[in-house]
């Protein structure tokens, strides 16, 4: 029954979906045939290839066919062009609000909307390519001794980021002098640069690196990313705990939080689950228990069974206003520092992005934590 209650929600939700996308395309044709004095009759078949387009290789990018260098620019057109159709539909329905008491003539309508979703979107670009520290404070029980720990995340390595962007998280992290790294998942999305080069500058890194896997590796070959990030000195955890500078760590592999959850991205079904996971845990009660997952669900269970930090990415804390909005509505623990209970969450926007290579209203982030 529950289960047909999910597939019928999942139902409306597509339906609902592709009524908004009417909507827009129709909107968008209308106004832009407004603006150049035309016909809408094309725009509307314009923007709805546009659209296909975006579809289709924005969540076609972990295929080895977008590694074709034409599929590989064709990529990183339309993922960024999904960014400029929807910051061009936001900011032409802003100006048309304005419309009604300016009365601009098409020429300044165009003029308007042109100017702003260009600089919107270049501002956005600029922004999630330039990862910032973002300091964060959490006390712990039992705690020996102060730690600075770096929480990194959602790299998504891929058509837009390569070695070089690996090497400027690198320095940065360098910089915070960590003694110890997270990195929770969604390292790679696409077998593009998927390669030991790509990896080469984490060897430079001062601290132990302890990886979990996301997502978007399991679309790339997660066992083909652990291989890689091995061979590069990172330390991959698979639901099991280690002893690090007076901390117990739990990395867990990417899992649903229970068996009825029907939310988390493609994690694998009948495997194992948060819920399940957390019945076995063993918590040494003299150090405290930090669980790495890449999706922060399952948050009830880690809590009852004495977990005192839960890290994790996974949302990008909605990467793109208006989806921010979305993202705390759909997610219980979207970005920043959480209380539940006796356990702290702490989930990180990350570091790369998924589909526009755009950040509006979040920030491409590193996170320095002193643990105390």
């Amino acid at each position: 029954m529950r289960q047909n209650l999910i597939c019928m929600k999942r139902i409306l939700i597509l339906l609902a979906f592709f009524a908004i996308i009417g909507v827009a395309i129709g909107y968008l044709a209308r106004r832009t045939a407004f603006i150049f004095g035309c016909k809408p009759g094309w725009l509307y078949i314009g923007y709805t290839l546009a659209l296909v387009g975006t579809f289709v290789f924005t969540f076609g990018g972990a295929s080895t066919w977008s590694c074709n260098p034409v599929c590989h620019i064709l990529f990183c057109i339309f993922s960024t062009l999904l960014g400029v159709l929807l910051y061009l539909l936001i900011i032409m329905a802003a100006v048309d609000i304005v419309q009604l008491f300016a009365h601009f003539s098409p020429r300044v309508f165009g003029l308007v909307v042109g100017v702003f979703t260009l600089a919107l979107c270049t501002g956005g670009i600029i922004n999630a390519f330039e990862p910032r520290l973002t300091p964060a404070t959490v006390e712990l029980p039992n705690l020996q001794q102060p730690v600075r720990a770096v929480l990194l995340t959602d790299t998504h390595l891929g058509h837009f980021r390569g070695g070089a962007h690996v090497q400027r998280l690198v320095n940065k992290i360098n910089q915070a002098q960590p003694d110890i790294i997270f990195f929770t998942g969604d390292c790679f999305e696409s077998p593009y640069n998927l390669n030991t080069q790509t990896l080469e500058p984490l060897k430079q890194l001062k601290a132990p690196v302890y990886f979990v896997a996301g997502n978007h590796d399991g679309y790339v070959g997660t066992d083909s990313v652990k291989k890689l990030l091995r061979q590069v000195g990172v330390r991959v955890l698979e639901t099991e705990s280690v002893e690090d500078h007076g901390l117990q760590i739990v990395g867990l592999d990417y899992m649903r939080a229970d068996e009825q959850d029907g939310n988390s991205m493609h994690a694998p079904v009948g495997d194992a689950t948060v819920e399940s996971v957390s019945q076995e845990m063993i918590h040494k009660g003299d150090l405290p228990l930090v669980v790495l997952h890449h999706n922060p669900c399952g948050g009830e269970y880690l809590e009852k069974a004495g977990v005192d930090l839960y890290l994790a990415g996974h949302t990008h804390g909605g990467q793109l206003y208006p989806l921010i909005w979305v993202n705390d509505r759909v997610f219980q623990f979207n970005r920043g520092l959480y209380r539940f209970g006796n356990m702290q969450v702490y989930t990180s926007c990350g570091s790369g992005t998924f589909g526009p290579p755009m950040r509006i209203g979040t920030r491409s982030e590193i996170t320095v934590m002193d643990i105390r």
